[in-house]
């Protein structure tokens, strides 16, 4: 039951794009300061904020590292209570400088305005090591999720290669993406773009939105990251010629 709560908190954070943050406030000497902000997470399961130099979170972070970031499942309607929520707590830091430019290309790709974010104010990246999370997935489904719980294994590929596996998507497998993104998520459109690929999925680009592709195997090398992506085309082109029969 464990390891399932932390499988549905952690797709819940891999599905969502913004999030609440909380920083121990500077100006207000303790006390606890919230905002939005859009976040990524890395192959780890780790949150990476891109945050300007003159915003408080950064001035907050820079005397306490400690932060909490909260996502949640939004109710259309009803109770909201009764929808998956997850706090994740723990500690950011600046991505050191050898790191921070090929993240920073990750970051773009699923966050193009962030582009222009380069002459702005001092924009830097942080990371949030995660200390615990907890998960409410609905009345009585309530947990703690502990670090080692938490964190995924580093896949096999770098940086570096998961941008070459994304361009080759986008450039010899264009069709693809957009199959898989009217199966998983109803969505028709002309332009789809691969942006990001981690062990448990990928992310699709279409109409200024991400979305999220959850893989149906972890994937620690990028023979399994084909064969998954392989299975997903084959997948819709099946259900979607089957729809097209039937309608």
């Amino acid at each position: 039951m464990r390891e399932q709560a932390a499988f549905e908190a952690r797709t819940l954070v891999r599905q969502s794009n913004v999030c609440v943050i909380s920083t121990i406030s500077k100006n207000l000497h303790g006390y606890p300061f919230g905002s939005v902000s859009p976040f990524m997470t890395d192959n780890q399961g780790r949150l990476i904020f891109y945050i300007a130099g003159i915003a408080q979170h950064s001035r907050n972070l820079s005397e306490d590292s400690r932060m909490c970031a909260t996502v949640f499942d939004a109710a259309d309607e009803g109770d909201q209570n009764a929808h998956a929520r997850v706090t994740v707590v723990g500690d950011a830091a600046p991505v050191p400088t050898e790191e921070s430019e090929a993240l920073l290309e990750r970051y773009e790709r699923q966050y193009p305005e962030a582009i222009s974010y380069r002459q702005a104010h001092d924009f830097q990246l942080w990371r949030m090591e995660v200390k615990r999370v907890r998960y409410i997935g609905g009345f009585g489904h309530i947990f703690w999720i502990e670090k080692d719980e938490w964190y995924a294994q580093e896949p096999e590929w770098t940086l570096e290669d998961e941008k070459r596996m994304v361009e080759h998507m986008n450039d010899d497998h264009a069709d693809a993406n957009q199959l898989m993104l009217k199966l998983l998520h109803q969505v028709d459109a002309d332009e789809v773009t691969m942006t990001t690929i981690v062990p448990d999925g990928c992310y699709l680009r279409a109409k200024e939105k991400n979305y999220y592709v959850q893989f149906k195997n972890i994937c620690m090398d990028s023979k399994a990251v084909r064969m998954e992506l392989v299975r997903l085309t084959k997948l819709a082109r099946k259900e979607l010629d089957t729809e097209t029969t039937q309608s």
